[in-house]
């Protein structure tokens, strides 16, 4: 199966993935009332967030299924790598400004799991990425042996155990609400099934239309979620049927664009950077909001406001992975050449 050149649509969509992800985790870590949004308009904008808001990572799975993965020993020690001096970076940006939280102990505790972060699961997506990326060629070998009809029912069944049956009955086999290795390969299956069968570009009006509906279902279980003996559920979880779809939906509205900018694979250069990144950038910029008492009234302004940090981190967190290849490139090509070629 020959590879795709990837463009720039594509390098977008990751770019807004990695946005949407900073966005839920700050509001998570700032709370919309530090905005002075009190009552329904700030429950109502917490609802609009959320409901799009896990649809992330599948989007990253979904790129990747679609461009294919190959696998490598020099790329997997180089992401290792760059992984251990993100989360020793965050970890020594935490203890500097949350001093209180990061006693000895936990101190201790991050900085071992810094030093490993793939085994520790410090980052559970990174963890689960470079379990996707070690087996994806036995996976494409798998797929390799199906015909069309057999790749289709094992998604249905797959989708039917895994995304259906949790969302309709809140509880599911896996256990982890679409967080873990199954949620990844069944949405890196999908996007290799679009690659070699589905590769179409259908009205992007009728895909924006369906996501909005679909966008408005998952807000609307936030703001009346079901509720049942001690449970509540919304369809809102990252292996939910409806972000599934939203996800396939975006990516297809994407695939349809036609844009390339140099400055848009730039930005996506140092990705890594910034989603190792995104979480003490987010809890500190919530505090500083707090320390400083920032309110805002009016939930568009307030909005505004959020995608304006939303994309200050992505930039900042850019810069520093900008900073660090400068610095240590070369050093990561001696360690791979050491560990792989031994010399």
């Amino acid at each position: 199966m020959k590879s795709l050149e990837r463009k720039s649509n594509f390098e977008l969509l990751r770019i807004l993935a990695m946005c949407i992800i900073i966005m839920i985790h700050f509001c998570s870590a700032a709370d919309l009332t530090s905005f002075g949004l009190q009552g329904m308009s700030g429950h109502i904008l917490g609802g609009i967030i959320v409901g799009i808001g896990n649809i992330g990572p599948g989007c990253f799975c979904l790129i990747s299924g679609y461009f294919g993965i190959r696998f490598s020993k020099q790329k997997l020690i180089k992401m290792e790598l760059m992984m251990i001096f993100y989360s020793l970076f965050e970890t020594l940006l935490l203890y500097l400004f949350f001093p209180q939280e990061m006693y000895d102990t936990v101190l201790i505790e991050q900085l071992i799991k810094s030093l490993i972060p793939f085994i520790s699961r410090k980052y559970w997506f990174y963890s689960c990425y470079i379990c996707l990326f070690i087996f994806s060629d036995y996976i494409q070998k798998f797929l390799d042996n199906l015909t069309e009809r057999d790749l289709r029912v094992f998604l249905i069944i797959s989708l039917t155990i895994f995304s259906v049956l949790p969302t309709l009955f809140y509880f599911e086999i896996v256990q982890d609400s679409g967080k873990g290795i199954v949620q990844m390969i069944l949405l890196y299956i999908i996007g290799r099934y679009i690659r070699t069968y589905r590769d179409v570009s259908p009205a992007k009006w009728k895909c924006f239309i369906l996501l909005l509906l679909l966008w408005c279902l998952n807000t609307l279980s936030i703001l009346h979620p079901i509720q049942f003996g001690g449970i509540t559920h919304s369809l809102c979880r990252d292996n939910s049927i409806t972000n599934i779809l939203i996800t396939i939906l975006l990516f297809y509205i994407f695939k349809s664009i036609d844009v390339s900018f140099q400055l848009i694979n730039r930005l996506t250069a140092n990705i890594f950077a910034v989603f190792a990144l995104e979480n003490a950038s987010t809890h500190i910029l919530a505090q500083l909001m707090l320390d400083y008492e920032l309110q805002v009234s009016g939930t568009f302004i307030a909005f505004f406001l959020i995608i304006l940090m939303v994309f200050g981190i992505f930039l900042l967190n850019s810069l520093i992975g900008v900073i660090r290849e400068f610095l240590l490139s070369r050093m990561d090509q001696f360690i791979i050449r050491l560990l792989v070629y031994g010399k």
